[in-house]
């Protein structure tokens, strides 16, 4: 640990941290361009580089993309990677009374928080990581990934029948393509370009992106709608410290969601997003002011943000012991792993346990220097949510539909980007749950492919396994919690 902490902060190291760093941010504020295209960027500078310099970049990049994706969410109502989306509930409500500040430094010091709990639970878990992991199969994960699809019922501020209503189109959404069980084209039109399904990205951009420019484009004024006078460069720091207090003295919430954010990363698949949305669930249920939750809690902010950087703590763990990559960011890690010449699994937890310490205190400083970074373009950034649509509509619709071809290169994309607009425009006007969809679309191939193997290994009853038992017991028992109080609530509103 030690010689790994030395090897993190000497002069070989170093520049190489902190110029990923500052380069993931900048691609975290960018929308549309995520942790796997900072690390795919990164990976083509590592032929010449020594081992540990070439993890730093690598990670440097990735560890701070989150943060400079919230900066966006929170200031332009556009999340800049997929993990900020459950950000997008409060923080911009937050911008809109005000408080931009607070809630970007809220979420920037939850994300360092977050993000140094599952650097630490990786240094726990390292001895214990085999016998873990080992236990969640396809049925477990299939349940696991069930578990998270009941959270869309507390998401947001939209009622519980029309957030099941558009999870259940989010997992529609994600059968379009190629069936990979049976190779069959689904819901494709004959079109190649649905073959591989619905790309990730611009969706996201379309939901959130570019409904939220229609909006701005058809009520006019600026982008933060009854927001105060522009605040003073001191006036934004002084919430911004304001913020990372709140931040601090929730520490006990940062606790709980990083900790759900570190289960999630550890199993393949999941990712960061279901885990933002599942700890946003946890904060809104867990919180005494549920029904400020949507309308600018910093619960939200704070639960969202410390989970989507935990994850990469368990996403790290299952790759470095096993040579399986909890996301797509950590398969790119892993092939530039092998061009480092290092290998995964138990060589790498026996003979270079100083590479993994050299990733943990990459994580954390990259962060730390994310979190001061980024305080320096809060300013700047929440100035320009003052300016007059007609200007910045077109701005960063341009921005939008460059980051929506950028993530494949297809203008096809383009075109999804701009349907999905539409959709989530209407969705936000009729009071549809967005955040029920997108998690619903996240999750539906980890669903898909789990069920179709539990089935094949274990038959029907596969859910009566001690450990799906349980976590099925968990998902009736938060429905029926839910029916209940929705139930409850309607027979109160009619007296």
């Amino acid at each position: 640990m030690t010689s790994g902490f030395f090897q993190a902060i000497s002069l070989g190291v170093l520049p190489y941290l902190m110029t990923g760093a500052v380069f993931g941010l900048v691609i975290g504020v960018i929308p549309g361009l995520s942790g796997h295209f900072a690390m795919a960027m990164a990976v083509t500078f590592l032929y010449s580089m020594e081992p540990g310099a070439g993890i730093a970049f690598m990670l440097g990049a990735h560890s701070t993309v989150a943060q400079g994706g919230g900066l966006t969410a929170i200031l332009f109502s556009t999340p800049g990677t997929g993990q900020n989306a459950a950000t997008l509930l409060d923080g911009p409500p937050m911008r809109d009374r005000g408080e931009a500040g607070k809630a970007v430094g809220a979420a920037m010091a939850a994300c360092f928080l977050g993000a140094t709990f599952g650097a630490l639970a990786l240094a726990l878990l390292i001895p214990v990581l085999r016998d873990v992991v080992l236990f969640f199969g396809p049925p477990e994960i299939f349940v696991l990934a069930f578990l998270a699809l009941t959270f869309v019922a507390v998401l947001g501020k939209e009622d519980m029948t029309r957030s099941l209503i558009a999870a259940l189109g989010g997992l529609m959404l994600a059968l379009i393509g190629v069936d990979n069980v049976t190779n069959t084209e689904r819901f494709t039109m004959g079109s190649d370009n649905l073959a591989d399904g619905l790309s990730l990205v611009p969706v996201i951009l379309g939901l959130f992106a570019v409904a939220e420019m229609f909006e701005l484009g058809i009520r006019g004024g600026a982008l933060a709608k009854n927001m105060p006078d522009a605040l003073s460069g001191r006036e934004t720091q002084k919430q911004i410290f304001q913020g990372i207090g709140t931040a601090f003295r929730h520490w006990w919430l940062v606790m709980r969601c990083s900790a759900i954010g570190t289960v999630m990363g550890l199993i393949p698949g999941l990712g960061s997003a279901p885990a933002a949305f599942v700890a946003y669930g946890h904060a809104k249920q867990t919180s005494k002011s549920k029904e400020t939750f949507g309308k600018g809690n910093v619960e939200g902010v704070i639960g969202s943000e410390a989970a989507n950087d935990a994850v990469e703590g368990g996403a790290l763990a299952s790759t470095i012991a096993f040579g399986i990559p909890g996301s797509s960011s950590m398969a790119i890690l892993l092939s530039g792993l092998f061009i480092l010449g290092l290998e995964t699994g138990p060589q790498m937890l026996n003979d270079h346990v100083d590479i993994v310490f050299i990733m943990i205190f990459t994580i954390i400083i990259g962060n730390l220097i994310g979190t001061i970074v980024g305080m320096f373009l809060v300013n700047p950034l929440s100035r320009a949510t003052s300016i007059r649509a007609s200007f910045m509509v077109p701005v960063l619709l341009v921005i939008i539909v460059t980051g929506a071809y950028a993530s494949d290169r297809s203008l096809f994309d383009i075109g999804i980007a701009l349907f999905f607009g539409v959709v989530g425009y209407l969705m936000k006007v009729l009071n549809y749950s967005r955040a029920a969809l997108l998690i619903g679309f996240v999750l539906g191939f980890a669903v898909e492919k789990n069920l179709y193997l539990a089935l094949l290994i274990d038959g029907p009853l596969f859910f009566l396994e001690p450990i799906p038992l349980g976590l099925s017991l968990v998902t009736l028992g938060f429905l029926l919690i839910n029916v209940v109080g929705y139930v409850r609530d309607r027979r109160r509103s009619r007296v």
